[in-house]
């Protein structure tokens, strides 16, 4: 059950951040509420789940609204794979670990997907990058990240999330 419920999880995400999430953007900074997923799955589950949500997640972006193929799948996959990394080592009742792994995971992200893109597009300043977007939405992602760890947290610790569906 718990596959499907985070397929919906994932599929209404994808919905909400191309609809409604555009609408809460601070200083035309939007927070990747993906990441928010990815990170939350990756500390709660491992790295197993958060390189799954990531490239699940990072395809359906592709698919929709890429260029190419795989450059959010990719970088994605990578960010919840080294976040989920320190799972075992991580507290995970506490708002702390939210903060600052969403913190990180945008870091990484925004690094990777910068390092792929520079490749395609050589108009990219990577300090411009820096400063207008990769740390503001740094901070925009830690401040809300502890919010959505705990309401997914809460998801699932839930009875329907243990059973299996075959």
């Amino acid at each position: 059950m718990r596959i499907l419920v985070i397929a919906i999880i994932i599929f209404t995400n994808f919905i909400l951040e191309s609809t409604l999430f555009q609408y809460t953007r601070v200083f035309g900074i939007k927070p990747d509420f993906t990441i928010f997923l990815i990170t939350s799955y990756a500390i709660m589950r491992g790295s197993a789940y958060g390189a799954f949500i990531g490239l699940a997640s990072g395809l359906l972006q592709d698919i929709f609204y890429g260029n190419a193929i795989g450059i959010h799948g990719l970088s994605y996959m990578l960010t919840g794979y080294l976040i989920g990394q320190s799972n075992d080592d991580v507290f995970k009742d506490s708002y702390i670990p939210s903060i600052v792994f969403n913190f990180v995971a945008v870091l990484v992200y925004q690094h990777i997907f910068f390092i792929i893109t520079y490749f395609t597009r050589t108009e990219i300043s990577y300090t411009h990058a820096l400063l207008n977007i990769i740390i503001p939405q740094s901070i925009y992602n830690a401040i809300l990240g502890p919010i959505v760890y705990r309401l997914i947290f809460k998801l699932d610790e839930k009875k329907f999330m243990d059973n299996k569906i075959y």
